[in-house]
């Protein structure tokens, strides 16, 4: 039953109830389009860099709602915490090569190295000053063999007080030269513009824009290869059907984000109706009431 080519947990989802599949399509999926896939390829060569004095870091910026997220994550899941190695006393000895966060909504270094922490899992002391937080956080991440910090939403810690941006910065830049690791951002343009002031911070974070979709062949396949994902018994054949291809377009304004919610609720009302297959009528960001 796999003229369609559906991914093997989309055929085993088949057989299960309608609640199933349709908790199923409410799932996250990788789909590696060509922009991530280069992506996510750029951040391999960088966490696998070697120790050095200065580690050039990353920004990738774009529209909220457009993939940047699902790119740091997947980097994350493919280097997160593993077992390295038993001791002599049978301990295990753990390594947390990579962290992700989101930034804090303020900048605030504090917060900062709170977040670091708690995705280390060490104890704190939330109200300790900010030299033993940083002093804590740079021990573990050392012991632990982190490489890499993903950071999120970084535009959140990038508004207000100029000073305190700037300090914010400088906090990450130490961090990475201390420890020789690499730090990713990820933000809106706001964060771009934000860090493009100094010349000195903008060559330490080079920018990569994860643009929006066009209507065009890139789209229509990233729908076909999502369509794979979903345990519908009929084929929808969306990539071929221009009148829904550009109904789905026009609904999610070209951002990914918003182009996975639309298929995920069209693939749950193909379901609920019993058709079994996707329509035009079924890409509806918001139902009418």
């Amino acid at each position: 039953m796999n003229e369609r080519n559906l991914i093997p947990e989309a055929i085993e989802y088949l057989s299960k109830s309608d609640e199933e599949r349709i908790l199923y399509c409410k799932k996250d999926h990788w789909i590696g389009y060509g922009a991530a896939v280069k992506l996510v390829e750029i951040l391999e060569d960088k966490f696998l860099d070697p120790p050095q004095m200065r580690h050039e870091g990353l920004l990738i910026y774009g529209d909220s709602n457009n993939g940047k997220t699902a790119i740091l994550k997947r980097m994350y899941n493919l280097h997160k915490t593993k077992l390295d190695y038993v001791a002599k006393d049978g301990e295990a000895i753990y390594e947390i090569p990579i962290i992700y966060f989101q930034a804090p909504t303020i900048p605030d270094e504090s917060r900062l190295y709170s977040l670091i922490l708690d995705e280390l899992c060490v104890p704190q002391n939330r109200v300790d000053k900010v030299a033993t937080k940083a002093h804590l956080a740079k021990h573990h991440l050392n012991k632990l063999g982190t490489r890499m910090i993903l950071i999120d939403e970084i535009h959140s810690s990038l508004r207000g007080n100029l000073n305190k941006q700037r300090t914010f910065i400088d906090d990450l830049k130490q961090l990475s030269n201390s420890l020789s690791l690499t730090i990713v951002l990820a933000g809106t343009r706001e964060a771009y513009s934000a860090l493009s002031i100094g010349n000195e911070t903008s060559s330490r974070f080079p920018a990569l824009e994860l643009p929006r979709w066009n209507n065009d062949k890139k789209f229509r396949s990233f729908v076909a290869t999502y369509e794979r994902c979903l345990p519908l018994k009929k084929a929808s054949n969306m990539a071929n059907n221009p009148e829904l291809i550009s109904k789905l377009f026009y609904q999610s304004e070209g951002l990914i984000g918003k182009t996975v919610n639309l298929l995920k609720k069209a693939s749950i009302k193909a379901i609920q109706s019993k058709r079994e297959y996707i329509s035009v009528d079924d890409i509806e960001y918001l139902p009418k009431l």
